[in-house]
Formats: structure tokens, sequence, C-alpha cells
């Protein structure tokens, strides 16, 4: 047996560090995927349906296609601050001021929350 070890000994590390990656790979698409499930559903409705949650999974879906859409970003943060996620909100904020930090009106808004 540990002539075969000896023999395949390269072989077996790298097919052992092909699986742990290929694991790794998967949790990562699990933990980072921001996208639920249910989001077909919001597709069904029209916009005067759509709840509070329903705009952030939107929106977010959005940001995931195109990161810097600022716009986006503003209507995001909106419904985090009315919705009472001030959290959410200020890490929007400061997202949008990463793109554009001569934005004004958004760090007035910051400020607010701080």
């Amino acid at each position: 047996m540990s002539e075969f070890f000896k023999k395949n000994k390269k072989k077996l590390i790298v097919a052992v560090i092909a699986l742990l990656f290929g694991l790794y790979i998967l949790k990562g698409i699990d933990d980072h995927s921001i996208i639920p499930d249910h989001i077909h559903s919001i597709d069904d409705k029209s916009p005067e349906e759509w709840t509070d949650e329903d705009y952030i999974t939107v929106y977010m879906r959005d940001i995931q296609r195109d990161p810097t859409n600022v716009s986006v970003m503003i209507k995001l943060s909106e419904i985090y601050k009315r919705t009472g996620d001030t959290k959410a909100a200020k890490k929007m904020y400061e997202k949008i001021l990463e793109i554009d930090p001569s934005l004004k009106e958004i760090k007035a808004l910051l400020k607010e929350l701080e």
C-alpha cells in the first residue's frame, strides 16, 4: 500500500487539491449569490404590486449586473432608509461615494445617518 502512495503521490495531491478547490468554488457561489430564488415571482408582478422587499431584490439584481449604477444605488439606499435599515443605507451611501465622491447630497445624507 505504501508503495502505491509513493508512486502516485503527486497525482493524489493534485486530485485532493482539485477536489478542495471545486468544493470551495461551489461554496463560494452559494455564499455570494445575492439574487434570491423567488426573483421570478417578482418578474411576474407589475411594478405597482411590488413591495419594498421586491424593490430591494430587483435593485440588488441591477447592481449585481452593473456595480457602478449610482442611480439604482440611490434608489436602493432610499428604500433602506425608509424601511429603517440605516446600516444598509449607510453602507450604500459609502459605496456611492466611492464611485462618485463629488455627490454632495449623498455626503449630506450619510452625515445624517452618522
